[in-house]
């Protein structure tokens, strides 16, 4: 009779702790978690937003130490669930969108540079930006930059009706062990032609170049370097370039990949 009522507790207490906690009618796997859902119609579209209620108590923001209502699941080499870094929430962000939706001009003062005749200006630095990845990260450069033209000598109208190149690129001039500072190390290159007429009409006016790319990077300390490009040959008549005279907007935001 002992033997009978032991076995009972026995079956009585295994019956208790399987439901704990899960709510399933229709298990399809040996552990299968379910719960109430809810379903809100999106206005306007065809579309619902359905909210599962299962919940992990050691993932809440005061496990966790975070304070961000939505972060993303890892699993660590243990097979611990964990809150990993926010993939939405960048590390590094130069110029952000901000509630007026207006932007700052990165370039001020404008920059002026003096050509020699037959030079190439390849290494001039329109301005700088330093910035810290904290972890491994894909990081978005992105710069539209305004430009002038007019002759070297006196800052009259060109009018010789030659064809330049013309453009912005970046280059880093510091940054961590393993990304190249060489010179000619240049990416995001954004390289156009410049045409005059031989009139007074044509040669003048803002022109407007855009330089964009995306580099995974380590965690480190940089030194982005915004450069302009400008080729002139030994026929045509040296330019000043004034960088900056117009609107001049930049980009860099870092999203964490570890």
């Amino acid at each position: 009779m002992k033997k009978v009522l032991i076995f009972g507790i026995f079956i009585f207490n295994i019956s208790v702790f399987s439901q704990v906690g899960v709510s399933t009618t229709t298990p399809q796997k040996a552990l299968h978690i379910s719960g109430t859902t809810s379903s809100t119609a999106i206005t306007g579209t065809s579309v619902n937003i359905v909210r599962p209620t299962i919940r992990v108590d050691g993932l809440n923001n005061t496990n966790q130490s975070t304070t961000d209502k939505l972060r993303p699941v890892s699993v660590s080499d243990k097979g611990d669930l964990v809150l990993s870094n926010a993939l939405v929430k960048p590390l590094v962000i130069i110029d952000p969108i901000n509630t007026s939706n207006t932007e700052k001009d990165y370039i001020l003062p404008a920059v002026t540079i003096n050509q020699t005749s037959g030079s190439t200006t390849t290494n001039a630095v329109i301005r700088s930006f330093n910035f810290t990845l904290t972890s491994p990260s894909l990081v978005k450069f992105s710069t539209v930059t305004s430009f002038q033209f007019l002759r070297a000598s006196d800052g009259g109208v060109v009018t010789d009706g030659s064809n330049r190149a013309w453009g912005t690129r970046f280059r880093f001039s510091a940054a961590p062990a393993g990304i190249s500072t060489a010179a000619n190390a240049y990416f995001g290159e954004s390289i156009r032609a410049y045409n005059n007429a031989v009139n007074t009409t044509d040669a003048t006016g803002t022109f407007y170049t855009a330089s964009d790319d995306t580099l995974s990077l380590p965690a480190g300390t940089y030194t982005l370097d915004v450069n302009l490009f400008a080729a002139t040959n030994a026929t045509q008549t040296p330019l000043r370039i004034i960088c900056g005279s117009g609107t001049d907007t930049i980009s860099i935001v870092a999203f964490p990949v570890q």
